[in-house]
């Protein structure tokens, strides 16, 4: 073949070579990009290691439940989401009371400014109990978890000294404190911590909130738990946490009206693994008159639902587990839980 006839054939075939190689490419990638949104796609199993068998629901002293009350839902999604496929379940071992106890709730008692020679300790259960005229201390022996109440002259909260100081300065002197009677946990030494202004109400003696620290009284400091695993800690009260510390400030002193350390420590060995309700389950189960109501319902039995979130709830009394719930908020601070471990 001479080199014309060469070029001639060349040239001839060359648009269908051209054609055919862009056919061949186009098939190419479209099998692969195919192929991407089908990996994208895929179900990835999820492993669960129920190691804890059966986890009953958390229980949430003083709530009540969601039946007879009529939910509607909206949120910005516009449907009940749900936040995972599984969640971790968290072992709360129990303990009981160790030698030398005696000497740590006397030295509580003490930084509570209880005349030790002269209060002693009366034990119930694993309960024991300081109390004099002005004040009552109960402290739990077997993990010191405990509460404190003060009786306060009205007269106190009318004082011309009272004088509420920097949030920072609030903070430290509430943890200083913890420290000094020895009951400041590792993890809400991790977590998050809220100020809260109080204010005397002179009709039943009762704190009510105020927004602004010259409206206020007395301060509430909050301690909760850090976030696991990106999702919120909850309270049984949700708004304020079990474990809180409340002082009245007098000039550069202070004095603690009211405290408390509700706290169990969570393993960090014994983690289960459960599959998590969808969140049309749980949306289904807060109509059912499964959920459990924790604030705001205010005689209303039309609830309009404006979140629902995923949480862990941190308990206030002892139980097995510390798990994960959802949460669901509306309007007039209404706020109901609904456990998430599926069944």
């Amino acid at each position: 073949m001479s080199l014309t006839e060469l070029s001639y054939y060349f040239r001839k075939f060359l648009p269908y070579f051209v054609l055919f190689c862009l056919i061949f490419l186009i098939f190419f990638f479209s099998i692969k990009l195919t192929l991407t949104i089908l990996e994208a796609n895929k179900t990835v199993p999820t492993f669960t290691n129920q190691i804890f068998g059966k986890v009953g629901p958390p229980e949430i002293p003083g709530s009540s439940s969601s039946a007879g009350l009529k939910f509607t839902l909206d949120t910005i999604e516009g449907t009940p989401i749900t936040a995972t496929d599984t969640a971790k379940v968290f072992f709360l071992p129990e303990y009981n009371p160790r030698f030398g106890y005696v000497e740590k709730i006397y030295l509580m008692a003490k930084g509570f400014g209880f005349d030790t020679e002269v209060v002693k300790h009366q034990l119930t259960g694993k309960i024991a109990t300081f109390s004099d005229q002005e004040k009552t201390l109960t402290i739990d022996i077997s993990n010191f978890n405990f509460k404190f109440d003060r009786k306060v002259d009205n007269s106190l909260f009318t004082s011309p000294d009272i004088s509420i100081p920097m949030k920072t300065v609030i903070e430290n002197k509430a943890i200083d404190f913890l420290k000094k009677i020895g009951r400041y946990p590792d993890e809400l030494a991790k977590g998050n911590v809220d100020i809260i202004y109080l204010r005397q109400n002179p009709i039943n003696e009762s704190f009510v909130n105020v927004e602004k620290s010259l409206e206020a009284q007395l301060v509430e400091v909050d301690f909760r738990r850090p976030n696991i695993d990106d999702f919120d800690i909850v309270t049984p009260k949700f708004f304020t946490s079990q474990n809180y510390v409340v002082m009245i400030f007098q000039g550069t002193d202070f004095q603690i009206i009211k405290s408390q350390i509700a706290f169990f420590e969570k393993s960090e060995e014994q983690i289960g693994t459960y599959w998590v309700k969808t969140g049309e389950e749980a949306w289904s189960e807060l109509n059912s008159g499964l959920g459990s109501v924790v604030a705001g319902t205010s005689g209303q039995k039309n609830i309009l639902i404006k979140s629902m979130k995923f949480g862990y709830l941190d308990p206030d009394i002892y139980q097995n587990y510390l798990q994960p719930v959802y949460i669901f908020l509306g309007e007039e601070d209404f706020v109901g839980y609904v456990p998430a471990v599926k069944n």
